[in-house]
C-alpha cells in the first residue's frame, strides 16, 4: 500500500462518508436501484434542471470516443 492509499484509507472525512452512504443505503434496505429509483423521482418532482445535455462539437484532433455507438463521434 502506498501512501495516498494509506492516507486514504485512514483519513476521518472519508470515514464520515463511508458511514453516510452505509446509513442511506441502509434506509433503502441496501436496495441501490431502489435508492436510484427515489432519487430522481425527487429529483423529477423538485421542477429543477438538473442535468444538462447540450450537444457538444469534438474538438479537432481529439481521440474518437470509444463508448459511442459505431458512426458516431
Amino acid at each position: 500500500m502506498n501512501f495516498l492509499e494509506e492516507k486514504i484509507m485512514n483519513d476521518p472525512i472519508v470515514d464520515e462518508i463511508r458511514e453516510h452512504r452505509m446509513n442511506i443505503l441502509e434506509s433503502y434496505d441496501w436496495d441501490f436501484r431502489k435508492m436510484s429509483l427515489d432519487v430522481m423521482k425527487r429529483q423529477f418532482e423538485s421542477g429543477h434542471k438538473v442535468v444538462s445535455f447540450e450537444k457538444r462539437t469534438p474538438q479537432q484532433g481529439a481521440a474518437p470516443n470509444a463508448y459511442a455507438p459505431s458512426g458516431h463521434p
